[in-house]
């Protein structure tokens, strides 16, 4: 994004005073949370601190003072600083302390009130942030400037703002002559909202915690008190690798303000990331880590069989596009994982079955999207490693699962019994284990070409299309991915107009869910692209895989979807707001766990196996029409490359290993090695360590 650098000669800092828009005001002023001072520091002046904290280069210059005061660097120039009132400054550090120190001051103008926050800061903890920065730390700055305050009280155990609002402002209390606060982004990075059901919201517990812990000397609140709401423009440093001054990025609650410019080189950056992360949470039994509490520094104790089939699909995806072998090697010992959960046995159904396997999932639960994301990924494997053996009988089995549990209307048993013949294990529907199931027999049937895979995905289809969605509008129709994935594989077998017509549909419902955003874009920036409110990021993956497979249903057809082009780039701008990639790593206390991975969106810290399978496969799809938009490329993945993979036996080579190991940089930075790339290497050095035989000459005798 452009903007225009704000500069004022002196001459117009002058005028400013004598306007009474810079009141004049005493210099100094430490800003110490033992003097209350003001919330906001100076006021006035609001149109050019506006323009000021949108301008990177009136940024750099408080930055390079907080440097110059906090570590001894040559000071720059103050020129655009000190033509700007002096709203309340905060200087904060991050990887010295756990959770974060700070500094806030106010002054004159706003180089004195960034020159007094920085020296309190480095006042009371100057020796620590010297001793990080020696140890070759991962220490970063980040500023927030106060743009507006609005006063409120504390009236409840818990406060409940509107959802979009959480992250968007702080606290700012005074009581008994001591001041203290908690910055917008540490209502998240500190865990101080809640979103656990019955704590929802702000516990004034959590508040009182944090507050406590950065003014210990001050005196227990009452039950009800009154503080001030503190609006701030944040700028952190960027990655440090490599260079002697950080970059600095602007900040949105825990993310950037500025959108992704995309292109196909971030594309493939961000999955690889991705990727790594997820391999990374593999365990050597193949188990992957559910969820991450990234704040917490903390895994849940749940665990979820059929999102490790979806993630496991997707480490799959990333090893088709890359060829890199600890992807292969983790996914291998993850699908082992899955089968470890199984079960065999035998049944039919209306359309047709045989020898079945299926998940049993906690609770003794069978679930049809269990096998549907079994097989999707069996049928993953096949293309990315081009072996379509090993796992063949296991595939056949999960298709006649699915095969079994469609009636003979055409709706599916949403949870099979777990005895064939036997009642459902739950009489409850699922709006995707239909989608799930199906793309699983019609990529099992591009390489198993038994008709009864195509039949039962034909027949399943269009009872979702008359019966289930029949007469629906976009206003109506649910998102439904999976499905739009499937039809772009079911069309280019039939050619049916209907599931072309039916993708169109289904893409028009999102862009239906996009445009209700649209009015909340002006008050908050990082709902755009998103879906819901406050929007999340796997929402808008699953409509960005979607949008990716209404994309290539086009391409079969022959049809411009522009619209549908437009707004997948939308969605993919709005779901890389929420990875952890190594300029958003400023906050994280284990990074080693985090990078890489996608947290849950605008308010959700947390990462999730599903979170970054979705966000991932998202990325690759969009990748992968870009490069033949741009060139005519064909790319691995979607119902194209499949027939011309098998077909045409087409391979895909993977990326240069010079230019993974750029890709992987970052990866490798925050956390080495993982046990995949230990095993590879071990793989590789028993090859070499192991003399190939030479062929025996005729006749003769081998040992």
């Amino acid at each position: 994004m452009q903007t225009r650098r704000f500069s004022a000669p002196p001459f117009a800092l002058l005028v400013l005073l004598a306007l009474g828009v810079i009141p004049l005001a005493s210099c100094g002023g430490g800003g110490s949370s033992s003097d209350p001072g003001s919330a906001l520091g100076q006021s006035g002046g609001d149109d050019a601190i506006e323009q000021a904290m949108a301008d990177k280069e009136v940024l750099r210059e408080a930055f390079d003072l907080s440097r110059a005061t906090l570590y001894g660097t040559a000071p720059g120039s103050e020129t655009d600083l000190s033509a700007l009132p002096g709203r309340r400054a905060f200087v904060c550090v991050y990887g010295v302390e756990r959770p974060n120190i700070c500094g806030t001051g106010t002054g004159a103008t706003l180089a004195d009130s960034v020159r007094a926050a920085a020296e309190q800061l480095k006042s009371t903890n100057g020796n620590a942030i010297a001793k990080a920065q020696k140890a070759g730390s991962d220490v970063r700055i980040k500023i927030d400037i106060v743009r507006k305050v609005k006063d409120r009280n504390f009236k409840r155990a818990i406060e409940k703002p509107k959802k979009r609002e959480v992250g968007i402002y702080g606290y700012w209390v005074t009581h008994e002559g001591a001041s203290t606060y908690i910055l917008p982004s540490e209502v998240l990075e500190q865990s101080i909202f809640s979103s656990a059901k019955k704590t929802r919201g702000i516990p004034r517990k959590n508040v009182v915690k944090a507050l406590k812990r950065r003014e210990s000397s001050m005196a227990s609140l009452p039950e009800e008190f009154p503080y001030t709401r503190l609006y701030t423009s944040s700028w952190v440093e960027g990655d440090p690798a490599g260079k002697e001054t950080p970059d600095i990025v602007r900040t949105y609650r825990m993310h950037r303000w500025d959108f992704d410019d995309l292109n196909e080189d971030l594309l493939l950056q961000r999955t690889v990331w991705a990727a790594d992360y997820l391999v990374s949470s593999i365990t050597a039994e193949g188990k992957i880590r559910y969820q991450y509490y990234v704040a917490k520094d903390r895994d849940s104790n749940s665990y979820n069989l059929l999102r490790h089939g979806g993630t496991t699909y997707s480490i799959l995806q990333a090893y088709d596009r890359t060829k890199y072998e600890p992807y292969r090697l983790a996914s291998e010992q993850a699908i082992k994982f899955l089968f470890s959960k199984c079960r065999e046995d035998e049944r039919t159904g209306p359309f047709g079955g045989g020898p079945t396997k299926w998940i049993l999932s906690p609770g003794n639960k069978v679930k049809l999207g269990g096998a549907g994301l079994a097989l999707v990924m069996l049928d993953q494997y096949g293309e990315a490693t081009g072996d379509y053996e090993t796992y063949k009988d296991d595939a056949i089995k999960f298709g006649n699962f699915i095969v079994a549990s469609l009636k003979e209307d055409g709706e599916f048993i949403y949870f099979p019994a777990m005895k064939p013949g036997g009642p459902p294990t739950d009489t409850d529907d699922s709006a995707y284990y239909p989608g799930e199931a199906i793309l699983g027999l019609l990529r099992l049937h591009a390489w198993n070409p038994d008709e009864k895979w195509l039949n039962t995905a034909r027949a399943a289809s269009d009872w979702l299309i008359d019966v289930r969605d029949a007469g629906k509008t976009e206003k109506s129709l649910a998102n439904d991915h999976w499905l739009m994935i499937a039809l772009s594989y079911l069309y280019q077998a039939t050619k049916d107009e209907k599931y072309l017509d039916h993708s169109l549909n289904l893409a028009r419902a999102v862009q239906f869910q996009y445009e209700k955003n649209r009015p909340m874009w002006k008050d908050y920036r990082d709902f755009q692209g998103g879906y819901y409110n406050p929007p999340r990021s796997t929402p808008a993956a699953t409509r960005g895989e979607g949008l990716v497979a209404v994309t290539d249903t086009c391409r079969v057809a022959g049809k411009e979807c522009d619209w549908v082009w437009d707004l997948l780039l939308e969605t993919i701008r709005h779901e890389n707001l929420s990875q952890y990639d190594p300029d958003m790593m400023w906050w994280v206390k284990n990074k080693k766990k985090a990078f890489g991975g996608w947290d849950g969106g605008l308010i959700d810290t947390s990462i999730r196996n599903d979170f970054v399978q979705h966000n991932m496969s998202a990325v690759i799809g969009t990748e992968r029409n870009m490069a033949f938009k741009a060139r005519g490329d064909e790319y691995p993945g979607g119902p194209i490359w499949s027939r011309l993979n098998i077909d045409e036996g087409r391979t895909w080579p993977g990326v240069d290993p010079a230019k993974m190991q750029e890709l992987r940089e970052a990866s490798q930075r925050y956390r080495g090695d993982t046990l995949w790339e230990k095993r590879w290497k071990e793989e590789l050095a028993a090859k070499a360590a192991t003399p190939e035989t030479p062929d025996a000459p005729e006749g003769s005798a081998t040992p």
